[in-house]
Formats: C-alpha cells, sequence, structure tokens
C-alpha cells in the first residue's frame, strides 16, 4: 500500500505519463486504486485543486481512494511537525500536505512515494528525509512502477 505526494502523483498526471498520451499507465493506476493499493490524504486532493489539470477530479472520481484526516492522522501529523517543524513554511506557500502523506503512511503502514528528493538538511526537510527518520519507506514514480512489476 502507498500514500502518493501531490508531486509523485503530478509527476505521473502532467510529467511522465499525462493521461491522452499513456492511458494504459491509467489503467493500472485505476486498478491498483480500486485494489486499494494507492491512497492519497485529503489534504493532497486539496493541492490538487489548485491546479486545473484534472488531476483532482481524477482522484475524486475514485473517493475510496481518499484517506481523510482522522483524529489518528492529526496527532500523528503534530508528532511529525513537532520533530520536523520546518518539514512545512506556510509564508512560503512549502506544502501543508506533506506531513498528512507521512502521517497516512505512519498511520496505516504505508510506503510513501514522491517526486520530491532528500535536501540531507533538518533545516529544510523534505518528505524523504523525514521517511528516512522515521522508518517509513519512501520511493519515487519509477520505483512505484517497477515495485508494481507494470511493462508499457
Amino acid at each position: 500500500m502507498y500514500s502518493l505526494d501531490t508531486s509523485g502523483f503530478l509527476d505521473a498526471w502532467t510529467r511522465h505519463y499525462p493521461p491522452d498520451t499513456f492511458p494504459a499507465f491509467w489503467d493500472r493506476m485505476d486498478a491498483a486504486a480500486c485494489a486499494g493499493k494507492i491512497k492519497v490524504s485529503e489534504e493532497v486532493v486539496h493541492e490538487l485543486e489548485k491546479k486545473d489539470d484534472g488531476a483532482a477530479d481524477w482522484i475524486k472520481a475514485r473517493p475510496w481512494m481518499i484517506v481523510a484526516t482522522d483524529e489518528s492522522i492529526q496527532e500523528k501529523v503534530k508528532e511529525i511537525l513537532a520533530a520536523h517543524p520546518r518539514l512545512i513554511n506556510a509564508s512560503k506557500s512549502r506544502s501543508g500536505g506533506d506531513p498528512f502523506v507521512i502521517a497516512v503512511a505512519a498511520v496505516h503502514g504505508y510506503a510513501v512515494v514522491t517526486g520530491e528528493l532528500p535536501s540531507g538538511s533538518p533545516k529544510r526537510p523534505r518528505i524523504p528525509d523525514v521517511c528516512t527518520g522515521m522508518a517509513i519507506p519512501c520511493q519515487n514514480l519509477l520505483e512505484f512502477v517497477r515495485s508494481q512489476g507494470w511493462r508499457f
């Protein structure tokens, strides 16, 4: 099971496998969503809604893949931000969804899929840095595709 970050989803949607060019990829993503293998925090949906490219609509058409921010997620987000307060930066619109992506993975025992690269700096931690510190598996989109055994 995987918790997808906004950047991981957008890597697929706009950068590498746009639906108009790679419908087979999106058939596989749909099957993975239907099988419960991929999930997104509702915060990821909110981030995707800020873009007008159809990505949020694709997810909203599959409500079973959206993880609501319940009490266990909220508590884990607090824990993550206490340990990594610079993960988000509201003044610079730095991703407020990141701790929720990690919290979904931590609470449910999922891996994270993100387009982010580690910063290696506690002053500017990114999703892979936090995942490493919390022993949460973290991979990029290509690693996810390979882990699924998908061939196109």
